[in-house]
C-alpha cells in the first residue's frame, strides 16, 4: 500500500463548528442563503425555521439555540416583536436582524430593543464576522452569570453562616465580616471595617501562638488552633479559629480569611464533665486502696491477734510462722505503695532522642539472666532504619521491663517458652512488638486489661498496665495488646522517631 492510500482523510464536515440557529423568516429562500452564507463561514447549522409569535414560543420553550437571525418585517410578526418574546423568555441568546433595505432610524431602534446586530440581505459579507463576535460575546457573558451566580451562592453562604468569617488585608486590615462575626464580637461591621483585627485580641495570646500564624501564611498553608479574643465589651472567650491566606494570579499574598467559631461553652462543659471524670476516677481508685491495703491489713491484725493469745502456748516454730506471715502481708502493702509511687511517676518525662541499638542491646543484657534462669529463650531483632527513638530511656526502660515480667509469668509451666522482642521504622514512627507463647488471655479478661486494680494473677495488684499506659502516652506513645488463650500474648507499641 502505498503512503498515499494509507493516508486518512477528514470528512470536510467534521471540521465545521456545529451552530443550533433558529431563524425568524417568512421567505425559505432566503433562509436557505443564510445557511449557504453560514457553510461557507466554517459552519454547520441545524435549524428551525418560524413566522408567527406561537411558533416562536414554542421553539424557545423546547430548544436550546445558540443564535437567532431574523427578518425585520413578516406578514403576521416581525423582528421586534420576536425580540420582545425573547427577552420575555429571559435567555441570553444572541439575536441578529438580517433584512431588506432598512433606514438608519430603524436600525437604531432595533440595537436599541436589544439587537445585537443588523445586516442587509443583499450584502452579507458581515454576517460571518457578526455570528462569530456575537457567540464569542454570549460565550462570555455566560461565563460571567456563572460567575456572579457561584458569587452570589457564596455570599449567601458566608453571610448565614454561623461561624464568624473576616477577611483583612495583607497588613490585617479589616475589609469584610459577617453578620455572626458582628453577633459574636458585638463589633458592627462600621466598628470593625478598616481598622486591623489586633483589636479583637489585643494581646490575650501567648507570642508563640502568633508566631505559628505567621509561620504558617508564610509558608502557605492553612492554620487552625484556638485563640483567646476579646469581645467588644471586655468579655473573654475562646474561639477554634483557622486562617488562610489568598493570592493572586502572581503568587502574591493578598488577603487572609479566618473563620472563627465560639468553643467557649463547649470547654467549660468539656472541662466540668473531665472534672465529673476524675472525681469518679478518685472515688473508684480510693475504693480499690481501701480494698487492696485493708486486705492485708486485716490479715495482720488477725494473725497477730492469734499470736497475742497464744503465744505462752505457740512453740518458736509456730511463733516465726505466724511472724512471716504477717511480714508477707507487710511486703504486699509495701509492694502496693511502690506501684502507687510509680503511678505517679514521669509527670513531665525528660525525653531524648535515644539510639535504638544500645538501648535494646542494655535491656536484653539486663533481663537475660532471669529468663536463662527460668529457661525462657529470648530473642532480639532491630531493623537497620531503626536508629532513633524520641522518650525519656528511664520511663521506656521500667514499661519493658513491667511487660517483660508479664510475659515471664504468662510462660510459667509452659514448654519452650520463648519472648521475642522486634524493632521496625514505619513513617514516622518506631513500631515495637513483643510476643510470647504463654497462657494468653481470654476476651474477657483482655477488656480490663488498663483498669486500676484488675489482675489475673495472685500476686498482683492490677496497677502494671496502668502505669505503663500512663507512661507510655506521656511520651506521645500508644500501646495495644492482643492475645489468644492458650496461644501467647502480643504487645504493640508505636513511639515517635523524632520530637514532633
Amino acid at each position: 500500500m502505498s503512503s498515499e492510500d494509507s493516508t486518512f482523510h477528514i470528512p470536510h464536515s467534521a471540521l465545521k463548528k456545529p451552530l443550533r440557529l433558529l431563524i425568524v423568516e417568512d421567505s425559505e429562500d432566503d433562509a436557505l442563503l443564510l445557511l449557504r452564507e453560514l457553510k461557507k463561514g466554517g459552519y454547520m447549522p441545524v435549524s428551525e425555521r418560524i413566522e408567527t409569535s406561537e411558533a416562536m414560543k414554542t421553539s424557545l420553550e423546547k430548544n436550546r439555540w445558540d443564535i437567532i437571525i431574523s427578518d425585520y418585517v413578516l406578514p403576521r410578526f416581525s423582528g421586534l416583536a420576536a425580540l420582545n418574546i425573547l427577552k420575555e423568555s429571559g435567555q441570553d441568546i444572541p439575536f441578529i436582524i438580517v433584512s431588506g433595505n432598512i433606514g438608519e432610524d430603524i436600525a437604531v431602534e432595533a440595537m436599541k430593543a436589544g439587537a445585537h446586530d443588523y445586516i442587509i440581505k443583499g450584502n452579507l459579507k458581515r454576517l460571518i464576522p457578526a455570528v462569530e463576535r456575537e457567540l464569542r460575546e454570549a460565550g462570555v457573558r455566560g461565563e460571567r452569570k456563572i460567575i456572579e451566580e457561584d458569587r452570589i451562592r457564596l455570599m449567601a453562604a458566608v453571610e448565614s453562616a454561623p461561624d464568624a468569617i473576616m477577611i483583612t488585608d495583607a497588613s490585617g486590615m479589616v475589609q469584610y465580616m459577617n453578620p455572626s462575626f458582628e453577633r459574636i464580637t458585638g463589633y458592627s461591621r462600621e466598628e470593625a471595617i478598616g481598622h486591623h483585627l489586633h483589636m479583637l485580641d489585643r494581646g490575650s495570646n501567648d507570642e508563640a501562638v502568633y508566631q505559628a500564624i505567621r509561620e504558617a501564611m508564610k509558608q502557605g498553608r492553612p492554620w487552625n488552633g484556638l485563640i483567646i479574643s476579646k469581645k467588644k465589651d471586655g468579655t473573654l472567650y475562646h474561639e477554634d479559629c483557622t486562617i488562610s491566606s489568598i493570592k493572586d494570579v502572581t503568587g502574591k499574598m493578598t488577603n487572609y480569611v479566618s473563620v472563627r467559631r465560639d468553643v467557649t461553652d463547649k470547654l467549660r462543659f468539656e472541662s466540668i464533665a473531665e472534672a465529673v471524670n476524675t472525681m469518679n476516677s478518685i472515688g473508684y481508685v480510693f475504693s480499690g486502696i481501701r480494698h487492696e491495703i485493708g486486705n492485708p491489713v486485716n490479715s495482720i491484725k488477725m494473725t497477730l491477734n492469734v499470736l497475742k493469745k497464744n503465744l505462752d502456748k505457740y512453740g518458736k516454730e509456730n511463733i516465726l510462722e505466724y511472724i512471716d506471715r504477717a511480714l508477707s502481708e507487710s511486703s504486699r502493702i509495701e509492694y502496693l505503695l511502690k506501684s502507687f509511687k510509680n503511678f505517679n511517676m514521669f509527670e513531665k518525662p525528660e525525653m531524648q532522642d535515644v539510639e535504638i541499638g544500645p538501648f535494646m542491646y542494655n535491656f536484653h543484657a539486663l533481663v537475660l539472666g532471669d529468663s536463662m534462669s527460668k529457661g525462657i529463650t529470648i530473642t532480639r531483632a532491630v531493623s537497620e532504619d531503626a536508629k532513633f527513638f524520641y522518650v525519656d530511656p528511664r520511663a521506656l526502660q521500667q514499661v519493658l521491663l513491667n511487660l517483660f515480667t508479664n510475659a515471664v509469668d504468662a510462660c510459667e509451666g509452659r514448654k519452650e517458652p520463648v519472648i521475642d522482642i522486634s524493632v521496625s521504622k514505619i513513617p514516622g514512627m518506631i513500631f515495637m512488638l513483643i510476643t510470647d507463647n504463654g497462657r494468653g488471655m481470654t476476651e474477657e479478661q483482655q477488656k480490663d486489661l488498663f483498669k486500676p486494680f484488675h489482675t489475673s494473677k495472685s500476686h498482683g495488684t492490677g496497677l502494671g498496665l496502668v502505669i505503663c499506659k500512663k507512661m507510655l502516652s506521656r511520651m506521645n506513645c500508644f500501646i495495644e495488646v492482643k492475645s489468644i488463650k492458650d496461644k501467647g500474648t502480643t504487645v504493640d507499641i508505636l513511639i515517635p522517631d523524632k520530637k514532633s
